[in-house]
């Protein structure tokens, strides 16, 4: 009965996401960008770019971060595996809604000696929790669309990255930006979340 009641769960959630369906760029408001800071400013006094904020796996600072003109450039100059960098827009003022994600990109990455269980390279990445089930509870991880897009190793000249999202009428909380999964240089600029014609 158990198993009968998680697989139920787990078909509750796929059917509230929904397919991801790719939305015309003139079908979403590139008027109105969901996204705090778009030109990656530094605050004068503390230094920050918030509401972006960066993280990496635990251990020594393995990641750079600096800014130019509205270009963001992260740099790996040590061993650990991950660095992501991102907000949180307000997943529940956006339950239903269509959005697309896009940000210009150039990468100079490979994979040289490098060991660990990630996805391996840098780009996007879009994270939604939300509560599919009122019953069972707990917050889970309903939308997970981290590197799928291409290119995203090698190197490259600037190129436009779209991605696509349902958020789930149950989203609680979502997470948008970029991580860095490999070795060298990942540039982003002109970040951007849009809400999109249903």
């Amino acid at each position: 009965m158990k198993v009968i009641v998680a697989l139920l769960a787990l078909l509750l959630t796929a059917c509230q996401a929904g397919p991801a369906v790719p939305p015309q760029a003139n079908a979403c408001d590139m008027s109105e960008n969901l996204l705090g800071n778009p030109g990656f400013v530094r605050d004068e006094l503390s230094g920050s770019m918030g509401p972006w904020s960066g993280s990496q796996h635990a251990g020594e600072t393995s990641f750079t971060t600096s800014t130019d003109a509205g270009v963001l450039r992260v740099e790996k100059i040590a061993t650990q595996p991950w660095f992501k960098f991102s907000q949180a827009p307000r997943a529940r003022a956006l339950r239903g809604e269509q959005l697309m994600f896009q940000a210009d990109l150039k990468l100079a990455l490979d994979t040289e000696e490098l060991i660990h269980g990630f996805k391996r390279g840098g780009g996007a990445q879009i994270l939604v929790w939300g509560d599919p089930d009122p019953v069972m509870g707990g917050d889970r991880l309903m939308l997970d669309s981290t590197l799928e897009h291409e290119p995203h190793l090698g190197r490259t000249d600037w190129f436009t990255v779209r991605i696509p999202i349902s958020v789930p009428a149950t989203a609680t909380r979502m997470n948008v930006g970029f991580v860095h999964q490999a070795n060298g240089v990942m540039q982003v600029r002109n970040p951007g979340l849009y809400r999109c014609a249903q």
